[in-house]
C-alpha cells in the first residue's frame, strides 16, 4: 500500500513569497551525500528452493547463517522478500510468480480438509503437482484465498469461507509483490536433469523482470556427492551453468566455481577453516564436489559456512551491480 500522502496547506493571504533558492551548492559533496535525500529504495525478491531457503545454514556455524537475512542486512532500508520453498521445481517458481496461472478445478471423490477449514481439494490444469511446503496467497477468478500443496494435495482455501468451491483460473498474489522488484534466482536444482526445462523456466523468470537485463541476478548450482564428476547431474549442472554464464553474463554468479576453486576457498569468511590444507578437502576437488566442510549433514545442503561464503560472494556481486 503507498504511503499516504501529507494534506496540502494553502499559504495564509499575506504570507510572503519565499526567496528564490540560490543555485550555488552548499557544503561539501560528502555532507550533501550523507544529508540529501536517498531515493526510494528497490525491493530485492528472492527465487527458489531449499538453497534459496538456506536449509542447512544451522549447522557447524555459531550462529545460524540465513541468506535472506544477510540480504535484508546488506539491502536495508529496501526491503527483501523472500520466496524459497524446499522441494520445489522450476515450474512451481513459475506459478508463485504468476507467470503461469492454470485453471483450478475441484476434485472428484477426494475429501475436503480434515482440519475444519473450508479448504477445497482442487487439480491444476497443467497437472503440475504438489511439492514440498509450498504455500501461493492468489485468487480464482477473483476469488482471492491460499493454494495449499504443502499436504502432498493441492487444495484451494477462499478467504471467505461461506463459498462453495471455486472453478477458474488462478493467479499468484505474488506477483503483484515482485512487480517491480529485482530479483535474485537460485532455482532449478530439483528438476536439472531437464536442462532445457530449467534453461527455459529460468529465462522466463528473466524476462519478467522489470528491465530484465539490469534487475535480475542468477546463481548457479553446485554440485553435491551424488553429483560427481561422470554422474548425470553433475554433467547437467555444468551444461546448465555454462549456458547461463553465457547467457547473463556479470548477472550469473558461478557457485560451483565459488566453493571448489582456490579463491572461493579462501575468501574472507572461509579463511579460518584452511580448507585447502584439508585432505578431506583436496579429496572432494577431485571429484569435482563441494567440500564436506561446507556441506550439512544431509549432504544435500550447504551448512552454516557454505551459506556465509554464498551470502559474501553475492554481495560482492551486488555491489560490482550497483545494487547496493
Amino acid at each position: 500500500m503507498p504511503a499516504p500522502h501529507p494534506a496540502v496547506v494553502q499559504a495564509a493571504p499575506a504570507a510572503p513569497t519565499p526567496a528564490t533558492p540560490s543555485s550555488a551548492l552548499t557544503g561539501t559533496e560528502t555532507s550533501r551525500r550523507l544529508l540529501g535525500a536517498e531515493p526510494e529504495a528497490r525491493a530485492m525478491t528472492l527465487w527458489g528452493s531449499s538453497s534459496m531457503s538456506s536449509e542447512g545454514g544451522g549447522e557447524a556455524t555459531p550462529l545460524p547463517i540465513r541468506i535472506h537475512e544477510h540480504l535484508a542486512l546488506s539491502a536495508a532500508p529496501a526491503p527483501v522478500h523472500s520466496f524459497g520453498v524446499g522441494a520445489t521445481r522450476s515450474a512451481h517458481t513459475l506459478l508463485m510468480r504468476g507467470l503461469e496461472t492454470p485453471r483450478l478445478f475441484p476434485r472428484v471423490g477426494r475429501p475436503e480438509s480434515s482440519d475444519g477449514t473450508a479448504s477445497v481439494p482442487v487439480a491444476l490444469e497443467t497437472g503440475l503437482a504438489p511439492a514440498g511446503p509450498l504455500r501461493i496467497p492468489g485468487s480464482v477468478d477473483g476469488t482471492s484465498g491460499m493454494l495449499d500443496g504443502s499436504s502432498g494435495t493441492w487444495y484451494f482455501t477462499a478467504d471467505d469461507t461461506s463459498r462453495g468451491p471455486v472453478e477458474g483460473v488462478f493467479t499468484s498474489a505474488l506477483a503483484e509483490v515482485a512487480a517491480h522488484s529485482r530479483q535474485v534466482l537460485w532455482m532449478g536444482k530439483n528438476n536439472i536433469l531437464d536442462v532445457t526445462e530449467v534453461l527455459d523456466d529460468t529465462q522466463r523468470m528473466w524476462d519478467a523482470a522489470e528491465t530484465p537485463e539490469q534487475d535480475t541476478l542468477v546463481l548457479g548450482q553446485w554440485c553435491t556427492e551424488a553429483d560427481a564428476r561422470g554422474a548425470a547431474t553433475g554433467d547437467a549442472v555444468a551444461a546448465v551453468t555454462a549456458e547461463q554464464a553465457r547467457r547473463y553474463g556479470d548477472h550469473f554468479l558461478d557457485l560451483q566455481a565459488l566453493l571448489t576453486g582456490e579463491e572461493g576457498l579462501r575468501c574472507a569468511p572461509l579463511a579460518p577453516l584452511a580448507l585447502l590444507e584439508q585432505g578431506s578437502t583436496q579429496e572432494a576437488l577431485e571429484r569435482a564436489v563441494v567440500p564436506p566442510s561446507l556441506v550439512a549433514a544431509d549432504g544435500i545442503h550447504l551448512n552454516g559456512w557454505g551459506n556465509l561464503a554464498v551470502c559474501w560472494a553475492i554481495v560482492r556481486r551486488l555491489r560490482e551491480l550497483r545494487w547496493l
